[in-house]
């Protein structure tokens, strides 16, 4: 197995012998097609992350995508299946779970227990998510940073600002038929990762 380390720092550092930290992108994140977006570019034109998924997790976040958007099925089915398409080799079979592992003391919810299950038995090293209801302490004895999306993008425009204004610059390019870097920048504020938009922004207009 892999050596593990802080994930603000050993999965940033992109050096020739780190292999890409592997990643969880839970429902909240899934649900936001500005940051999926983006942390799926980060993963395939970067190789910032390993994005790892489940069939209960695409499932999931299918769902939440009918009732809550809302979707028609179809659209929401085409949503979540890019982790499919684009990651296939990211499948995670919930039944390699190692026999013992209690995943009511990994979350306070009990909806979220595959998550922890995909993370743990997936090997992950992040659990990116808003949610406040996993275990850190317990997820890290798994070998499971919590990465919360404004930290971790923060943290990666800090240390590679070169990997963060291409990735921007390349999602404007495409993004609604091409908008302008400041418009991208915008609807991230809206999604929730308003530190990372607000040093973008100041490194947009240097």
């Amino acid at each position: 197995m892999r050596s593990r380390g802080r994930w603000t720092r050993w999965a940033l550092r992109l050096s020739e012998d780190a292999q890409p930290p592997r990643a969880v992108l839970d429902t909240d994140v899934i649900f936001s097609r500005v940051l999926y977006e983006l942390f799926g570019r980060l993963a395939i034109e970067h190789e910032v992350l390993s994005l790892i998924w489940s069939d209960e997790l695409l499932r999931e976040a299918q769902r939440v995508l009918i009732d809550r958007k809302p979707l028609p099925p179809p659209s929401a089915e085409r949503w979540v299946s890019y982790l499919r398409s684009a990651f296939p080799e990211g499948r995670v079979d919930l039944r390699a779970l190692p026999v013992g592992v209690d995943l009511s003391s990994l979350t306070s919810d009990a909806d979220d227990e595959h998550v922890c299950a995909l993370a743990v038995a997936g090997d992950a090293n992040l659990l990116v998510t808003f949610d406040h209801g996993y275990d850190r302490t317990t997820l890290r004895t798994h070998g499971v940073e919590i990465a919360e999306p404004d930290e971790f993008l923060s943290d990666l425009l800090n240390e590679q600002p070169s990997i963060a204004r291409a990735v921007i610059e390349t999602q404007a390019a495409v993004w609604g038929g091409g908008r302008s870097a400041d418009e991208l920048v915008d609807a991230l504020a809206r999604a929730r990762v308003t530190r990372f938009a607000a040093r973008l922004r100041t490194l947009l207009e240097a």
